[in-house]
């Protein structure tokens, strides 16, 4: 497995849902070895990486390389030896979006080079089906990442505001956070909560941002609901996680967040306006009540989406039955 995304000392969060993923394999009788690119320390890795590749597959058998993310795809191609599955996240494939939600030279890149990438390996996932259009490639499969339903499940709010040491009089909305990712737009969602404070002065915004992955139960447990203005996304993986512990979601319509929330009540879909998405936290945070996403979200289970990459796996190098991947 080929990634630039995996948890590190510096940001345990970084990458999680990835290494939960191939993780979910192994009960399926996938085994693998990792090689990760560690893209956002320096660009060079990807050249490291190439020889890493190289590296490993003279070492030992492998059925197949599985990159997740484009750049990490073109890592693992620069090979001829062994079949490559390249897991398209988002950004790769829709590009990368400023603030003005214009996509700027290095998504275009991102574009291009995940378009012809996508032509030119064995296999090819995709989050969403917006994605899938983007690539025209009516073989993609279309394979969102899974939610631990063991992990993220429903506990007790004062309990997870008493572990988290918040205050149990306030209204919190989480917010994924990442000052790096201008397409997260979080400054709509900072001017959106201080416009929905005027109906709800008690209303706190809750960054979380490089935290261990196995903190976010808490952290979503903990809030009154969820906010999503990005300019572009895969399969979010938060608002899985929140549909899970059945807090609310207020998103805008991006991705496949439309199909993750459904017709649960309590969550909804507003434009990308600060009055919009303004309306929509105050109206989720006087619901007062939790919602019923955990019984939408079991199709997204991690089994279930485990047993979907293995058949993707099995139809690019046959039966695993040994070695990695």
């Amino acid at each position: 497995m080929v990634t630039n995304l995996w948890p590190t000392e510096a940001d345990p969060g970084w990458g999680s849902f990835v290494r939960a993923q191939m993780e979910s394999l192994r009960p399926l009788g996938v085994d693998y070895d990792t090689v990760f690119v560690n893209g956002r320390e320096s660009l060079a890795n990807y050249l490291r990486g190439v020889l890493q590749v190289r590296r490993s597959l003279a070492a030992k058998r492998y059925d197949l390389i599985h990159a997740h993310f484009g750049l990490s795809g073109w890592v693992a191609r620069f090979q001829g030896r062994v079949p490559v599955v390249v897991s398209f996240m988002g950004d790769d494939v829709l590009g990368r979006f400023d603030r003005r939600g214009r996509v700027g030279v290095v998504g275009q890149f991102y574009r291009v080079s995940s378009f012809i990438l996508a032509r030119a390996v064995a296999a090819v996932i995709v989050k969403s089906e917006p994605m899938k259009a983007r690539l025209h490639l009516e073989s993609a499969h279309v394979i969102p990442n899974g939610v631990d339903l063991e992990v993220f499940r429903p506990m007790d709010l004062a309990e997870a505001r008493r572990i988290l040491k918040l205050d149990a009089g306030r209204k919190y909305v989480v917010f994924p956070y990442d000052p790096a990712v201008a397409n997260k737009r979080f400054d709509l969602i900072e001017a959106a909560v201080r416009q929905a404070r005027r109906d709800v002065p008690e209303l706190e915004l809750l960054q979380v941002g490089c935290v261990p992955h196995r903190q976010m139960p808490l952290y979503l447990n903990a809030a009154d609901a969820l906010v999503l203005a990005s300019h572009s996304e895969g399969s979010p993986n938060v608002v899985k996680e929140a549909m899970a512990v059945n807090l609310p979601v207020v998103s805008v319509d991006v991705g496949d967040v439309a199909e993750i929330i459904g017709p649960t009540q309590g969550c909804c879909l507003v434009p990308r306006r600060v009055e919009d998405i303004a309306a929509g936290i105050v109206e989720a945070v006087r619901l007062g009540t939790r919602t019923r996403g955990r019984e939408w979200i079991g199709r997204y289970s991690q089994d279930k989406v485990a047993g979907q990459i293995r058949a993707v796996y099995r139809s690019v190098a046959g039966e695993i039955e040994s070695g990695g991947t």
